[in-house]
């Protein structure tokens, strides 16, 4: 599979809350969305209220999701090609996000554009860490969040930050097989080589196909 690893969880997690949506109940404090928590260098958190449209709750409000994607979260503003009302994406995946503060592939879009976005003001404006923190107070029952706060952190160069979400997003859907991997990425990383080699064994017995975990262990002579 020539997929990068992080594509594949994301693909995989958007998969799995799709066919699973109608089963979650209401998070707790649904109906309100506050600003929370900080940017990784130290500002507080903040951004507009829902005002007269949501917020609304990606896996369960369905029938409001439409209205906002049709007009803000188009696919050349998931993909970071331009915006719709506005020239920029972020501008409409802020949007998005506004309404519906967890809604997997806009986060996974600003968690993109925070990432490789080369515009310093636009990404200290629209912090994913902002959106990711709001999301989990929203929803603190959807695993879809913790885990891209944990692919965020962890790209970004911070895996013990990254564990504890990923540690987290296990709690609330243990053995998803992506997210194995990567727990066993950031084991690597943090130089804990026998958690690492326990969540691989897990990950590729289960059908994980991606062989950079397993060669990083192999150099590192914890590959039985």
């Amino acid at each position: 599979m020539n997929t990068h690893p992080l594509q594949s969880l994301v693909a995989a997690i958007f998969t799995l809350y799709a066919l699973l949506s109608s089963t979650f109940a209401y998070a707790e404090g649904r109906g309100v969305a506050p600003w929370v928590g900080e940017t990784l260098d130290g500002r507080q958190c903040s951004g507009p209220g829902t005002e007269n449209y949501g917020p609304f709750d990606f896996r369960i409000d369905k029938n409001k999701l439409p209205i906002v994607e049709n007009y803000h979260f188009t696919q050349d503003v998931e993909q970071l090609i331009r915006g719709v009302s506005v020239t920029h994406p972020i501008g409409d995946i802020r949007y998005t996000l506004t309404k519906i503060p967890n809604h997997h592939r806009a986060l996974y879009s600003a968690v993109r554009f925070s990432i490789s976005d080369p515009s310093a003001r636009l990404k200290r404006e629209n912090p994913a860490e902002c959106f990711l923190q709001r999301a989990i107070r929203y929803a603190p029952d959807d695993a879809v969040p913790h885990m891209l706060f944990g692919l965020y952190l962890h790209r970004l160069g911070h895996p013990r930050d990254s564990l504890k979400h990923y540690l987290q997003a296990e709690a609330l859907t243990p053995n998803d097989v992506n997210l194995l991997y990567n727990m066993g990425l950031v084991y690597f990383d943090l130089g804990q080589y026998s958690e690492a080699s326990r969540y691989a064994q897990q990950a590729y017995a289960s059908g994980v196909t991606f062989p950079g975990l397993k060669r990083k262990l192999q150099q590192a002579g914890q590959w039985d």
